[in-house]
Order: structure tokens, then C-alpha cells, then sequence
């Protein structure tokens, strides 16, 4: 049987047996990184963009297959694919590194964890070759440096006239800092990228112990360590193995790469070192694992969202079907729509989580900023309570953005909300509209160069601590007490800028407030959008034939009952292969509503059959998941409704495909 600990590494030296700890390797590239859901059975649920990218195929060819269409010919043979599931079901997880096909046929090295979830299995894939190509380069990179201080070496061992003069070129034009000590650790040469890299003139090194150049914690034990290199001279790395610092001028401290070489002279024996400043690397390494940990668990929050909002379906339409019964009872009815009430809290709890992975379905629509501004006004000076005095401006001449109202509208909530809690004392808080313009020299790999409409929240409160500025848009970062605050209103509403276009700008001063300022696409004024009808009309009845289709008991129990009693005919099968013989037996039938995501032929394969069979037969696909890349560019007789949902948008819905009852 195969547990994770029985493959063996074929790309380095390490002993049998991987980890999921392996994955988070810093050299790795998001853009070699794919996370796909599978089922219990090691089918495809999803295909997200990154693993098309990463092994070619396209999403209609490979949902719903087995992943033994990503093993090589020999690894299916073998029936790899069946014990690394079964590793994983029983572990929890199965990681190995093996070769994975694209769908060309060609094979690449990869790193892959099978991680078992309640519904399934995640499985994480990094393509390596970029790794192997790294390393590659690296050791060409340390061979020519050798080789360069190997020249430096033999042209200072040559002569002290015009060798000696060629040498000190050859290192004065060398990239990296280049400091030549003596035996007693006295600084004999440097290079003028030494001068930039340590903030000393050259005339200030010259002469001094190599000391000035060691941070304090380390002087006690680098004598010894020079005196062990001169007795066995080589060149070789430094510290191998150990992270090693270096000291500025100005008493900063920073992350090095030494190479020590020997050097031998008419005035005994030196030794050449050179150093590499590695901050700039050690900041891209830990944005790219922070990329890397964010995507993971934008990701895996997608896929939390999806499981809830079913849960949240099926509570919410058995709640909606209690209340029907116990009407004449108050003190029943008013704890069914409590309990009604949470359930929706728990789905706007879910869009808070959509927005922080930025995988929510928006519905932008040009907005008069001017007039949500007051109407959000109104709502938090009956909110935020008399300690807070609210002061708003808007930008002269109107201003508009083109973006979802309803999650701006939550963005300023949760803005003036975070604001309320900075000022317990009660204190003042100013929401600004203005327009703005960034210039290319102004853009950012978030911030693209153009015209933005600018809403900006500002508090007198206490303000936040530099250390901690930049964790605040983390996900479950909080600085309230257990139970006050969830740590997800930034991140959705960075989430939310980002996805519409547009970022979020913060400055604070610890003791002064904080000003906060949410950028979203600029617009030119123009007639609003006409509204889309009245969302808080009453549920309609209808006449009709409904086929419904859903895999999930529960559900397929609330909604039956829904559109049975608004006065429906319902058909009920528990999975597409049921609803196809159905159709295929000649079922008369109004409308289809099925589930999107069902084991066996699920509701995509079952759109494509009915398309085929009974062309223009109304449907409507009911998911939780937060995106349908599949579903795009659909006919008027098909629509999308998102869970959970309550009673009167299913009926409006399904009244609008049928047509008025006759």
C-alpha cells in the first residue's frame, strides 16, 4: 500500500518522503501553482485558469474526469493514481514528487499534495522545472564568480605593477561589494559597490578591522573563523548552511551571501570576500510566499463559501416552510424569522469571505456617489450612535464610478464601523468624495494609471501601531478582542476594490486617526441603468411544469415544496442521468431547474444534452459556487440564481422563464 512516505524524491537527495511543508518552497512561482478540487472518487470538479495554464487542457475537456489523466502512461499502469488517493483518504494527505502530463503529452517534474477535505480532495500541483532551472543557474552564477576571483587571484599574484593595477580594476568593476583583508582582519582594498552597500567612504574602511563590518552579536567569533579559513585556505561559501548579517554605517543590520577567497601576496596571505546584499531578495521571497499563502487560502475559502451556502439553502427553506405553519402562533414566528434572519447573516458572512478571495460575483453599475453618499449617511447616524459626529463632502459637479452599489455600500459600513471602535470616547468621522488622477509614475501593479473616483474615511481615534500597518488587510487579523470582531472587513474591502478595478490607500499616525481611501474606477456622468425590477415584490404563483434536479435530499425537499405550493407541477429527480431519461421518455415540461455541480452528469452536461434534445426549453441552474467560468454568454432562456436564496426570488425567477400562468 502506499503511504506519503514511500516515493522517492527524483529531483534532489532527500530521504524518501514528502510533506505538505515541502510545498511552500520559496523559490517556487505562483504562476507553477494550481489547486483543483476533486471529488471523493478523484474526479475533476474544477478547473480553475492556473492549472489550465499550468497543464493545457481546457475546462469542458476534463470536468468530471478522473486525475489519472494528469499521470504519465507508466504511473496509470502502476495504479499510482488509485494509492496516492487512498494514501491521502487514509493520512490525510499524500505528497510526493513525481512527473505529471500536460495535455500535449509532454511531462514535467512536479511537486503534489492530494490534501483529503470533508467533501473530497484538494490537490496542489507546482510545476519544478523553474526550480531545477534555478538551481542551474545559480551554480553557473557561483562557477563564474570562482572564475572571477580565480583571475582576480592569479593577476594579483603576477606582479605589484600593472598586474596589481589590472586586479584592482577587475574588482573595482566587479557587481557585487568586494572587501580584501589581510591575516590581522585589517581592510586592505575595497570597491565602490562596498562604498554603496555598507554607506562608508572607502577612505573610512581602508585600514580599519574588518569588524566595523560584522554585527556585534558576531565579532567574538570571527577572528577564529578567519584563522580556520587561512589555515586550510579555499574558496568557498561562508557560513554554509547558517543565514549571515552584515552592519551598516548607520548600525542597520542585513541578510548577506559571502564568498571567501584565498589570495596570496608579496605581503602574505589575504583573503578576498564577496559579498552579495541579498534584502532585496529576502523581500521578494517574502512577498512571493505571502502571494502564495494568500491565493492558498483564497482558494480554500472559495470552497468553504460553496459547502455553506448549500447548508445555508437547505436551513433556509426548511426555516421558510416552518413559517408557514406556525403563522397564527406569534411567539413560534418570531423565532422562526430570527432564526431566518441569522441564516442571512451567515450568507452575507459568505460574501465577506467571496470578496476577500475576490471570487464574489459582482454587479457593477454606474454609481452617483453623491447620492450613496447620503443614503449611507443617514443609515450611520442612526448606527454609530450620538458619540460620533459624521461630517460628509462631495467633489462639486457630480461624480460618478462604475462598480456594485450594494458592496460599496458595505465597504463604508465597515469602514465607519472599524472607525467607531477606534474612538470608544466618541470622536469625529469624515467621509470624503473626490475624484483623482494616477499618473504612470504614480501606478502600481494594483493601481493602473487613469481617472478614480476616491471615497475617503477619516477618524480622530487612536490610530494603528507602524509595526502592524501593513498585516491589517490579512485575513483573520484583528486587533479587537475575542468575539468583537471578526478580522474580515478589511480584507473584503480590499477585495473589493481590487476586483473592481480599482485598491485601497491607508495612512494612520498612532494617537491622531486614521484615513482610510477606497479607489474605484471614474466614469462620465450619464442616465443610470434602468432598474431591474422590483426586488421586494410579492412571490408570484404560476402554472407550469417543473423538472427539478438536485443531488442534495434537503434541498430538493424545500424547493419542491416551494414551487408545489405556489401552484407548479413538480417533477423531482435526484441527479442528471434521472432528468435525462425523463426528457428523453418525452416528460412535458415548462422549465428545468437544476442543481450546477452533481456527481455523475452534472448541470453543465446536462445544459449541453437539453440543448440538444429540447432546444429552448427554460432553464435555471441554482449553485453555490462563487463563479461559473463555463456559464458565460448565456441565451435568454437560461439564467444563474446563486445560493442560498429565499422563497420569492426562487418563484420570481422561475415565473420570469415560464411566462404568466394561463
Amino acid at each position: 500500500m502506499l503511504s506519503p512516505d514511500s516515493w522517492q524524491d527524483p529531483l534532489s537527495d532527500s530521504q524518501p518522503g514528502a510533506h505538505p511543508e515541502a510545498w511552500q518552497d520559496p523559490a517556487g512561482d505562483a504562476a507553477d501553482c494550481a489547486v483543483i478540487p476533486l471529488s471523493p472518487q478523484g474526479e475533476i470538479r474544477e478547473w480553475p485558469a492556473a492549472a489550465a495554464r499550468l497543464l493545457g487542457h481546457a475546462p469542458a475537456a476534463v470536468l468530471g474526469r478522473h486525475i489519472r489523466l494528469l499521470y504519465p502512461p507508466e504511473a496509470v499502469a502502476e495504479g499510482r493514481p488509485a494509492q496516492e488517493l487512498a494514501a491521502a483518504r487514509r493520512e490525510g494527505h499524500c505528497a510526493v514528487r513525481a512527473s505529471r502530463r500536460r495535455q500535449d503529452g509532454s511531462c514535467f517534474p512536479a511537486s503534489s499534495v492530494l490534501a483529503a477535505i470533508p467533501d473530497g480532495f484538494l490537490l496542489l500541483l507546482q510545476d519544478l522545472t523553474g526550480r531545477a532551472q534555478l538551481r542551474r543557474d545559480l551554480q553557473a552564477a557561483r562557477q563564474q564568480l570562482e572564475a572571477r576571483v580565480a583571475e582576480l587571484a592569479q593577476l594579483r599574484h603576477a606582479s605589484r605593477g600593472a598586474g596589481e593595477e589590472r586586479f584592482r580594476q577587475v574588482v573595482e568593476a566587479a557587481p557585487n561589494a568586494m572587501v580584501m583583508i589581510d591575516a590581522a582582519g585589517q581592510i586592505e582594498m575595497v570597491n565602490a559597490q562596498a562604498e554603496r552597500v555598507f554607506g562608508y567612504r572607502r577612505e573610512e574602511m581602508l585600514g580599519q578591522p574588518v569588524d566595523m563590518l560584522v554585527p556585534a552579536a558576531f565579532r567574538a567569533q570571527h577572528p577564529k573563523l578567519r584563522q580556520a579559513f587561512l589555515a586550510q585556505p579555499r574558496s568557498r561559501p561562508m557560513g554554509a548552511g547558517r543565514d549571515l548579517h552584515a552592519l551598516r554605517k548607520d548600525g542597520s543590520e542585513f541578510p548577506v551571501e559571502i564568498g571567501l577567497n584565498p589570495i596570496e601576496t608579496e605581503d602574505g596571505p589575504m583573503v578576498l570576500s564577496s559579498i552579495l546584499d541579498l534584502s532585496a531578495r529576502v523581500q521578494l521571497e517574502a512577498l512571493l510566499r505571502q502571494a502564495q499563502k494568500m491565493e492558498a487560502v483564497g482558494r480554500l475559502t472559495a470552497g468553504v463559501a460553496h459547502d455553506f451556502n448549500n447548508l445555508l439553502q437547505s436551513m433556509m427553506g426548511s426555516l421558510e416552510l416552518l413559517q408557514d405553519r406556525v403563522r397564527r402562533d406569534p411567539v413560534s414566528e418570531e423565532l422562526v424569522s430570527a432564526s431566518i434572519d441569522a441564516a442571512l447573516r451567515g450568507a452575507r458572512l459568505t460574501h465577506h469571505l467571496l470578496a476577500f478571495s475576490r471570487k464574489q460575483v459582482l454587479r457593477p453599475s454606474r454609481i452617483e456617489i453623491a447620492a450613496l453618499l447620503r443614503k449611507t449617511v443617514a443609515m450611520l447616524e442612526r448606527t454609530l450612535g450620538p458619540n460620533i459626529r459624521i461630517r460628509a463632502a462631495e467633489e462639486a459637479g457630480g461624480l460618478h464610478a462604475f462598480a456594485d452599489p450594494a458592496q460599496l455600500e458595505a465597504c463604508i459600513l465597515n469602514l465607519a464601523i472599524n472607525a467607531r471602535d477606534a474612538m470608544p470616547r466618541g470622536g469625529s468621522l469624515t467621509i470624503r468624495a473626490y475624484g483623482t488622477r494616477i499618473a504612470p509614475e504614480e501606478a502600481t501593479e494594483t493601481l493602473q494609471p487613469g481617472d478614480y473616483a476616491v471615497l475617503s474615511v477619516e477618524d480622530t481615534g487612536a490610530g494603528i501601531d507602524e509595526e502592524i500597518l501593513d498585516k491589517i488587510f490579512e485575513p483573520f487579523f484583528t486587533t479587537k478582542n475575542v468575539g468583537e470582531g471578526s478580522g474580515l472587513g478589511l480584507p473584503m474591502v480590499l477585495g473589493y476594490a481590487r476586483q473592481s478595478g480599482g485598491d485601497v490607500r491607508i495612512a494612520s499616525t498612532p494617537g491622531h486617526g486614521t484615513r482610510v481611501e477606497v479607489l474605484l474606477p471614474r466614469i462620465a456622468p450619464g442616465r443610470a441603468a434602468e432598474d431591474g425590477g422590483a426586488e421586494g415584490a410579492a412571490a408570484p404563483t404560476g402554472r407550469g411544469r417543473i423538472l427539478l434536479v438536485d443531488d442534495a435530499p434537503a434541498v430538493l425537499q424545500t424547493l419542491g415544496a416551494f414551487l408545489t405550493g405556489a401552484g407548479y407541477q413538480v417533477t423531482r429527480a435526484t441527479n442528471g442521468d434521472e432528468a435525462l431519461r425523463l426528457v428523453r421518455e418525452g416528460a412535458r415540461l415548462d422549465c428545468v431547474v437544476t442543481d450546477y455541480a452533481m456527481p455523475g452528469l452534472s448541470g453543465v452536461d446536462l445544459l449541453l444534452q437539453l440543448a440538444e434534445l429540447r432546444p429552448g426549453l427554460p432553464v435555471l441552474v441554482v449553485t453555490g459556487y462563487p463563479g461559473l467560468e463555463t456559464l458565460r454568454d448565456l441565451p435568454p432562456h437560461i439564467e444563474i440564481l446563486r445560493k442560498p436564496f429565499l422563497r420569492a426570488e426562487l418563484l420570481r425567477r422561475v415565473a420570469k422563464l415560464v411566462g404568466p400562468a394561463g
